[in-house]
């Protein structure tokens, strides 16, 4: 008889557990949820959860497959990747349009246990409720009566409940509090060149005039933007409305250190390479590392930036990101770090020494996120 692992063991109980509702506990309160005729995106069974469970995914099943996620203590792409990831994973998978009685399906996202969320996590966990927003035809209702005030606060400054229908602080302004000013959420469609200049404008908001000396940064952000178009959302699947892209940063007075934040929940820049015109070139790249290497995403996104081309494979493409890095290695410090799947590709310099990580995950980040820091003025 084959002995089984405690690994193993702690996976069948987990998986147990799903199918005895008496287990599991009931929340009504403290959540974002959703109404009785709202829906979200995706499907899975009990196996899937039943599994992340184990892994220490907090969820509550109704006998009506109605699943409330319970976010964790801390959300932190830095320091608490595969639990932060784990969590926005869940909420796409559980989302599911009409779901069939008894299934499983999202129905609440608890935030009241949420202590710490980066500002980068604030932004992808944003994105993945106002998809399930838009999916559900704007009927989520932000309920807050239990949230810590610190996570409040900074979902409020963010314009996180102006991307609802159901604003609780409908008609009020935030104010940015001491040195640090941020970047309201800005939510955009591909193709919208009007969002390229409300990028501008808002970064240029918080930063100053100054910001239109900065060609590097100009056309970084922009290109970023526009790269979308071409090859976050080139399958036919994407339904028009899902082709967004989501962008917020800061901007520290004291410090002047300028962070931005990107994200976009197309296929990945790992899955965009292999259909690109420079397919051809980044195999022969790919041909220098050892062969269970090569179909790594952080193998692919190491590729891609170094590359100095997206998708599209036009001259005058693709460029963004190599902007991004020069205006970092002008100011001699920052760094710009990309996630899109299971890979992790980081450019940094500090005292003028570079330095690039590249990093494999278990778990999946869909789409792409591009977290660029920097000091403006050393």
């Amino acid at each position: 008889m084959k002995k089984i692992s405690s690994r193993t063991r702690s996976r069948d109980v987990a998986r147990s557990l799903v199918h005895r509702s008496g287990n599991l506990r009931s929340h009504t309160t403290q959540q974002v949820g959703r109404s009785e005729s709202g829906f979200v995106a995706r499907s899975t069974g009990p196996n899937w959860f039943g599994r992340q469970l184990g892994f220490g995914l907090d969820l509550d099943k109704s006998d009506g497959g109605a699943i409330t996620i319970n976010l964790p203590e801390s959300m932190n792409f830095s320091s608490d990747y595969e639990m932060t990831v784990l969590y926005l994973m869940a909420i796409r998978r559980l989302a599911i349009k009409k779901p069939h009685k008894k299934q499983a399906h999202l129905a609440m996202v608890n935030f009241s246990g949420l202590m710490r969320i980066s500002t980068s996590a604030a932004l992808v966990l944003t994105a993945e409720l106002s998809k399930w927003e838009d999916s559900i035809r704007q009927k989520l209702r932000p309920e807050i009566n239990n949230w810590q005030f610190d996570i409040l606060y900074k979902f409020y400054e963010l314009g996180f409940f102006e991307l609802f229908r159901n604003n609780p602080f409908e008609g009020t302004e935030a104010e940015s509090s001491g040195s640090v000013q941020l970047v309201r959420y800005i939510k955009g469609r591909t193709g919208d060149t009007a969002m390229t200049r409300q990028l501008k404008a808002a970064i240029g908001k918080v930063v100053g005039d100054g910001i239109d000396k900065w060609v590097f940064l100009n056309t970084g952000l922009s290109e970023a933007i526009t790269n979308v178009t071409h090859h976050a959302y080139n399958y036919e699947w994407f339904r028009s409305k899902d082709k967004t892209w989501y962008l917020t940063g800061s901007y520290n007075s004291e410090s002047k250190e300028l962070k931005i934040v990107f994200y976009d929940q197309g296929i990945g820049i790992p899955k965009s390479l292999p259909a690109s015109d420079i397919w051809e070139r980044a195999l022969k790249y790919l041909s220098s590392f050892p062969s269970i290497e090569r179909r790594r995403d952080a193998t692919m996104l190491k590729a891609a930036v170094e590359l100095s081309r997206t998708s599209t494979g036009e001259d005058d493409r693709g460029k963004g990101l190599q902007d991004l890095l020069e205006f970092v290695r002008q100011r001699n410090e920052g760094y710009l770090s990309i996630l899109s799947l299971k890979g992790l590709y980081k450019f940094s310099i500090e005292g003028g020494r570079e330095r690039v990580k590249s990093v494999h995950f278990s778990n999946p980040l869909y789409g792409t996120l591009i977290i660029w820091r920097t000091v403006l003025d050393a």
